[in-house]
């Protein structure tokens, strides 16, 4: 009986986990997109980026699939009258532990791994990356000879012409609106640099000119300039963000920085969960015998979107200060890793002690 419940889990873990990595892979997509739109995304790392942020990826949807498989495959033995079947056969609930844990430890060991090393680095190479290609116009995606619409269009790059190094930047167009006012630079010669210190890529123009008007006056000026630096947009609130994650597990193991004590107990947080949550998803699929499967699924899914909320808050607070670290995330695990094993009790009274 066991290896038939987790043969069950098992193939609808695999079921749920592919459509919700579709879904991600969408969202995923979309965000980079609107990255690559808006001029904040060089268009030919799109592929490599995505397949990057996998491992951010396997973090958020198999704690989430490892509960929908279990409630979903343990109400279904409950509608066809599966488990009442076993429980007069001598089943009781304590021996649905053993292929529960049995399909847990290897995932939360999985996911640890992940966290704890496959995501920092990968989050290393994606900055690395793209330092990479901020120094290369080619890289970035520019195109000679046509208009770049950047920022939603307050931002608009036109060059004639790229040299070979990919970097040096031919006749150059530049239009840029800045609230009222609007600006055309031109220049005979640019060429991209990365500030590394501040994360921002800029753009040098030499032997040029900025003609500067309002859009409802007419007062127009010319300024001619012999080198002049323009900042190209920036994802700014990612940039930190990055870097935090892609600091190895080492370094911030014994850091007494706030926003590391949240980050590492954030990477240890969904192989937790997956324990967490497979223990509670066991009284809560418990189902009358014509009743659907969907009721208990959505509950689920509002309670693990509660449960990471609450992560994601917790998290937020210990990182700006606003809660004493020493709480940590750990008493959200507790919380609910008690609420499941209470839970567990009272459905052993319920069907049939062990």
């Amino acid at each position: 009986m066991q290896k038939y419940i987790l043969r069950e889990w098992v193939w609808t873990f695999f079921a749920v986990a592919v459509v919700l990595l579709t879904v991600m892979i969408g969202v995923s997509l979309g965000e980079l997109l609107s990255d690559v739109a808006g001029g904040r995304l060089p268009s030919g790392l799109m592929g490599t980026l995505m397949l990057l942020k996998m491992p951010n990826v396997f973090s958020t949807i198999i704690p989430l699939s490892i509960f929908i498989a279990i409630i979903w495959g343990t109400g279904r033995m409950y509608r066809d009258q599966e488990m009442s079947v076993m429980r007069a056969s001598g089943f009781n609930w304590l021996m649905l532990l053993r292929p529960l844990f049995n399909l847990l430890m290897p995932v939360a060991v999985f996911l640890l791994a992940v966290d704890m090393f496959v995501a920092p680095k990968a989050a290393g190479m994606v900055r690395d990356k793209l330092e990479e290609a901020y120094r290369t116009a080619a890289e970035w995606g520019l195109q000679t000879g046509q208009f770049h619409v950047l920022k939603g269009g307050d931002l608009v790059l036109y060059v004639e012409s790229v040299d070979k190094d990919g970097r040096t930047l031919r006749n150059i167009f530049i239009q840029q609106k800045q609230n009222e006012r609007e600006q055309v630079w031109s220049a005979k010669k640019g060429y991209y640099w990365l500030d590394k210190e501040a994360g921002e890529r800029y753009l040098t123009l030499e032997d040029g000119q900025i003609t500067e008007g309002g859009t409802e006056a007419l007062d127009f000026r010319i300024i001619h300039f012999s080198r002049n630096d323009l900042r190209l947009p920036e994802l700014e609130h990612r940039s930190k963000t990055v870097s935090l994650e892609a600091r190895a597990s080492s370094e911030i193991m014994l850091s007494s920085q706030l926003e590391d004590i949240a980050e590492i107990q954030w990477r240890v947080s969904p192989a937790i969960a997956v324990i967490v949550l497979g223990l509670l998803a066991i009284p809560l699929s418990h189902s009358a015998p014509r009743e659907g499967r969907g009721g208990r699924v959505i509950l689920g899914i509002l309670t693990y979107t509660v449960y990471a909320n609450i992560l994601y808050m917790w998290r937020s607070w210990i990182a700006r200060g606003d809660l004493p670290p020493a709480w940590g995330l750990w008493w959200v695990h507790l919380l609910v890793f008690v609420v499941a094993l209470i839970w567990l009790k009272r459905q052993g009274r319920m069907v049939g002690k062990g």
